[in-house]
């Protein structure tokens, strides 16, 4: 594993990383490489996302114990500002840091870190966004991405077969998340944390 707490320590905490993106949303940018209209659209969606699931999206006690239990509490989310699946997942993930305490989380964006994103790619592609929890020694187990399975065997199943527009796809996806409302990241993550 390439992370070292220097560089680690070096990345913003959510807030940071998020203060900046509504900030670079504010003056039409946003990050990444791809500054086109659809990439500024997709960030508008994803800050709208990340703010409401701040509000609704609740880790479970079950969760919450067993991370308290976990040596690992430095994390590290690969991601970019305009991923609509980070707009679903990145908020329950800096929620149940939050209750968990003890936790320093971490944001770093794929395209300037492709070092790092590089360590942790889905079937050969950049998929984001990638969740890493290490310990306080920078020690690495395993980690969680791109989006809980169900709504991955979607994406599979699109790319494979788009029998409808991408634009309508992504609107059955969201509508997956809305409806999950964070149950199965937080099913996933159990297992995940329980390695």
């Amino acid at each position: 594993m390439m992370i070292t707490k220097v560089f680690f320590e070096s990345l913003p905490d959510f807030h940071t990383y998020f203060d900046n993106l509504q900030q670079l949303y504010s003056e039409g940018k946003t990050t990444g490489n791809n500054q086109d209209e659809k990439f500024l659209n997709y960030t508008k969606l994803t800050i709208a996302r990340t703010q409401r699931g701040l509000k609704t999206l609740v880790p479970s006690e079950d969760l919450i114990e067993l991370v308290k239990k976990s040596p690992r509490t430095n994390w590290l989310v690969i991601t970019e500002g305009w991923c609509g699946d980070a707009g679903n997942i990145l908020p329950f993930i800096v929620n149940l840091a939050n209750a968990a305490g003890n936790i320093d989380l971490r944001i770093v964006l794929r395209d300037e870190n492709p070092e790092i994103m590089n360590l942790f790619l889905t079937n050969g592609g950049r998929a984001i966004p990638i969740f890493v929890a290490m310990d306080q020694n920078m020690n690495y187990h395993d980690h969680w991405g791109p989006r809980p399975q169900p709504a991955q065997n979607m994406v599979i199943e699109h790319k494979g077969n788009p029998v409808v527009p991408y634009e309508e796809f992504q609107i059955a996806l969201q509508k997956w998340y809305l409806h999950d409302k964070g149950q199965t990241l937080d099913k996933e993550l159990q297992q995940y944390f329980q390695l």
